[in-house]
């Protein structure tokens, strides 16, 4: 028992992680899982099978709205960033994963990479296009308010836990 005693208090203290860096990580490592989820059923529908499915259902319902989900689905298949745009999403989940890990795990170098993997996906509307907010919802309305409102939610979110996390870099190697 005095021997588990002497090797523990030979061991250097391990530098302990805030609890609001641990609060931060939680959420984010729950985000990347929602987020890789949801980007492999993203990557699903983005077939031309599934998405030529979608439309019939929704001609049997509309077909105005279909038509215009027809045309952006012929929009999407001319464009050749759509085409690999649902598997760079996934990457960047992966790469967003990574770094809250490495934060996780108190390396500095984590951050840096978080911060990027959060930038990289709005570089997508620079390559989709015109058209890129009105494909974020369904065809028909004002579909490009509705997108844009949420993609100003979304930069607020991702600069918001940069920003927490930028506070919590003294706390790294």
């Amino acid at each position: 028992m005095e021997e588990n005693l002497i090797l523990d208090s030979n061991q250097p203290d391990l530098p302990k992680r805030s609890q609001f860096l641990k609060i931060l990580c939680i959420l984010s490592f729950v985000m990347c899982g929602i987020s890789f989820l949801s980007g492999l059923w993203g990557a699903y529908q983005s077939t031309p099978e599934a998405m030529q499915k979608n439309v019939e259902q929704l001609r049997s319902y509309n077909q105005d709205m279909a038509d215009k989900m027809e045309d952006q689905m012929i929009e999407m298949q001319n464009n050749p960033y759509s085409k690999v745009a649902p598997y760079l999403g996934l990457a960047y989940t992966l790469l967003s994963f990574l770094g809250v890990l490495m934060m996780w795990n108190l390396t500095r170098k984590g951050f840096y990479i978080y911060a990027i993997a959060e930038i990289l996906p709005y570089t997508s509307f620079i390559f989709m296009g015109k058209n890129s907010l009105a494909m974020m919802g369904p065809p028909g309305g004002n579909n490009t308010a509705i997108a844009m409102g949420a993609l100003i939610i979304m930069v607020i979110i991702d600069v918001v836990f940069v920003g927490m996390y930028a506070r919590t870099l003294k706390e790294m190697k």
